[in-house]
């Protein structure tokens, strides 16, 4: 052949590729125009490696994207003459399957910027290096998808910046190769390109459909009235969303150990069966250990006669806690497809906020009905107001006591028209719920107040704060509300009055005849002791002068108390020295206390501004007392000492003790505390000593208490102001008691229920 021939069938040769490789670019060209309008990603990818493979040629094509998540290639797509794209198996295994920028033929490609080729499926498998046990057997598994025999060449998928991905051509004949890239280059960035502006408007379309059914699930939300009717609503418009054929809600027990189906929407059968009962802590195990949402191929058959194929699960969360599980049925491949995961995460949080919020509502209903209930049976009058003092809720002995305007006005107002025992209106920050939104806890505070039969009444109120909050940035503290109990005594306060009034009476009718026998019974006692020889029982004169003195000392008491309610009680206030005073009543007490042993110790000087004859009576009574209830055979301590302020006396003993929910008590007229009885004697007082030493310490301007004591028994305590020389005079000085000023110690304001 000459070299003309030879030149001309060059030239033949060079005009048929060009023909090809024009013919191609048309075809290409074709291609891009056929699929220049899809816009969902998958259908773009898959109907353009399918018309490349014609095109081109070739056996198969696989695409690698970026994830900008993990920062690898993924094996994300696969087309050849026998397999469209990867079976759901394949597509979940062969995910793993990732590439760094350098590593294996994708990721040189991405690193050299330009096309590379593998002449055979060793090479192909060499540049994949080392690899571990796992990627090996995914290698395998991806292998086998492969051509038996092959050569592929790498391009790059254009994009903005970093290629999108890396396109695989695979081909038995050596059609395609790194050449290639010359003519076929420009059409695979065009595909990229395309490919990445699809992608960014389906991530729009889906923002928009994330954000409308996160505004429909909240829709649905904020328009259930109840528990059930939430979980019902919720789970249609998510069944919509991701066009499921059927799911539930599965509500968990406090602490998540058990699940429970509380909402279903054409469940298959069996999966209905399975998580109605206690299998579906099984089935949803996974979901609620880890937290994550799931989705696992199942085999069943649904009511409708469609396979279902798979069941997504996602837990619904609420602060990390798990209140439930959302399960939604479909075919595998469709709930793959529709599920987007940000989306159904956003609208799961959503709806597990609401469950957790509609049941504290529905609880708080409850225990607001159960309270209803209980303050509705309360005997007396009950009522509750907020932190500013507006009534919010009373039953009906509240209202069936007081006009029910008159409620309110026992807050702030001074117009309540409440008044003291004695007449005087109550100042606005006395008022019950005043006082207890002061943060008071009181109780007996007696008030005459107008009645709901247009009469006054006296009423008996005890209340306090509710639930206290401290604000921010300040050492305030505020409450929530108040709560007040009240009762009607106006039958009790006259029954009262009347015995007070008997009881004076009878005193001062009785103190004559008493003064007499006194008189005569000491008289005749001395006479027989003088008059006493051995042998001579004198017990019997002896027990008459006691007697005797304990009925005088009663009738002193109620003389006393008439003094008090007349107001005519008086005190005489000098230099007293306790200890002197002390010494002199134990060593008296001790000459009757045959059976106790009396202790006296002084620690320092104590000399206080009071009246000698009184602070003796409430020092006697305090020993006669720790004489009467403690065991025979005990102890009794009397301890003086002082500081700056005032002088004290505590007297101990080892008797029963007094009950704390009895303290506060103990120094009201009449009161005894129940069940303590005084040792080896059945006759019981009138509950009236402790009281006039209330009223002489109070004249005092001292503080009186009882506590326990050490050894087990009782703690009474008193203490009164020091004398100062250039603060007090010596000279005698009359003190009057004040019938409000019933305190323990000195208080703002006037109140009686002490």
């Amino acid at each position: 052949m000459t070299e003309r021939s030879r030149q001309r069938g060059h030239q033949q040769l060079q005009t048929m590729r060009s023909k090809r490789i024009q013919a191609r670019l048309l075809a290409l060209s074709r291609v891009m125009n056929d699929i220049m309008n899809v816009d969902d990603p998958a259908r773009l990818i898959t109907a353009a490696s399918a018309k490349l493979r014609q095109v081109l040629a070739v056996d198969a094509i696989a695409v690698w994207f970026y994830s900008p998540t993990s920062h690898r290639y993924l094996l994300s797509h696969f087309n050849n003459a026998n397999h469209e794209d990867f079976s759901a198996d394949d597509r979940e295994a062969l995910s793993a399957l990732q590439v760094r920028s350098g590593e294996a033929l994708a990721g040189r490609v991405v690193s050299e910027g330009h096309a590379i080729s593998a002449r055979n499926a060793d090479e192909y498998r060499s540049m994949f290096g080392a690899l571990g046990r796992r990627r090996e057997a995914l290698f395998n598994r991806w292998r086998a998808l492969l051509p038996i025999s092959f050569q592929v060449t790498g391009f790059t998928l254009g994009g903005n910046g970093r290629p999108s991905g890396v396109i695989e051509l695979f081909s038995s004949k050596p059609s395609i190769n790194a050449n290639s890239a010359a003519w076929l280059q420009p059409t695979l960035d065009q595909l990229g390109s395309l490919l990445q502006l699809v992608r960014q408007q389906a991530d729009a379309r889906s923002q928009r459909r994330r954000l409308a059914a996160l505004d429909a699930v909240v829709t649905a939300i904020s328009t259930s009235s109840d528990l059930p009717d939430l979980l019902n609503v919720a789970l249609l418009v998510v069944i919509e969303v991701v066009s499921a054929n059927g799911g539930a809600i599965c509500l968990a027990s406090p602490g998540g150990r058990s699940m429970t189906l509380a909402a279903q929407h054409q469940l298959p059968q069996r999966e209905a069966l399975l998580l109605g009962s206690s299998q579906a802590n099984s089935v949803l195990e996974d979901v609620v250990y880890y937290g994550q949402p799931t989705l696992r191929p199942v085999i069943s058959t649904s009511d409708l006669g469609e396979d279902i194929m798979g069941r997504a699960a996602m837990p619904l969360l609420a602060g990390g806690t798990i209140v439930g599980v959302l399960v939604l049925y479909g075919n595998y491949q469709t709930l793959s497809n529709n599920i987007d995961w940000p989306s159904l995460v956003s609208m799961g949080s959503q709806i597990g906020i609401a469950i957790a919020n509609t049941r504290l509502y529905e609880e708080s209903q409850r225990e607001r009905q159960r309270l209803g209930t209980v303050i509705e049976s309360i005997a007396d009058g009950v009522a509750i107001c907020n932190g500013v003092g507006e009534l919010i809720l009373a039953n009906e002995t509240a209202a069936g006591l007081v006009e029910i305007s008159i409620l309110p006005t026992l807050a702030t107002s001074s117009e309540s028209g409440a008044r003291y025992l004695d007449g005087t209106f109550v100042e606005a920050d006395m008022l019950p719920f005043a006082r207890a939104l002061a943060g008071e806890v009181f109780r007996d505070y007696r008030l005459i107040v107008p009645g709901s039969q247009d009469q006054d009444v006296v009423l008996s109120f005890s209340g306090a704060p509710l639930r206290r909050s401290v604000l921010i940035d300040s050492t305030e503290t505020s409450f929530d509300g108040a709560v007040i109990v009240f009762r009607d005594i106006t039958e009790q306060r006259r029954l009262e009055e009347a015995k007070d009034e008997f009881l004076a009476v009878a005193a001062h009718e009785l103190r004559s005849p008493l003064a007499a026998i006194k008189g005569y019974s000491d008289l005749l006692l001395r006479r027989e002791l003088k008059q006493a020889s051995e042998g001579r029982d004198l017990r019997g004169f002896i027990t008459l002068s006691q007697q005797v003195n304990i009925m005088v000392q009663l009738v002193d008491n109620l003389l006393d108390v008439s003094r008090i309610d007349a107001e005519r009680y008086t005190i005489q206030l000098d230099a007293v020295d306790l200890g002197i005073l002390l010494d002199s009543v134990v060593t008296h007490a001790r000459q009757t206390a045959n059976n106790h042993t009396l202790h006296f110790e002084q620690l320092n000087q104590s000399v206080v501004y009071g009246d000698s004859l009184k602070l003796r009576q409430v020092a006697t009574n305090f020993l006669t007392n720790a004489i009467r209830y403690s065991p025979q055979q005990t102890n009794i301590w009397v301890q003086v000492f002082s500081d700056e302020q005032f002088g004290y006396v505590q007297v101990d003993d080892q008797g029963p003790g007094i009950p704390q929910g009895q303290r506060e008590r103990l120094f009201e007229r009449y009161y005894r505390v129940p069940g303590i009885r005084r040792t080896g004697s059945s006759t019981e007082g009138l509950g009236l000593g402790l009281y006039l030493c209330r009223e002489i310490i109070t004249l005092h301007n001292g503080r009186i208490w009882v506590d326990s004591a050490p050894s087990g028994g009782a703690r009474f305590c008193i203490a009164i102001p020091r004398f100062i020389p250039e603060k007090h005079e010596t000279n005698t000085t009359q003190t009057t008691l004040d019938l409000d000023a019933f305190l323990f110690s000195p208080q703002p304001g006037r109140r009686n229920d002490e």
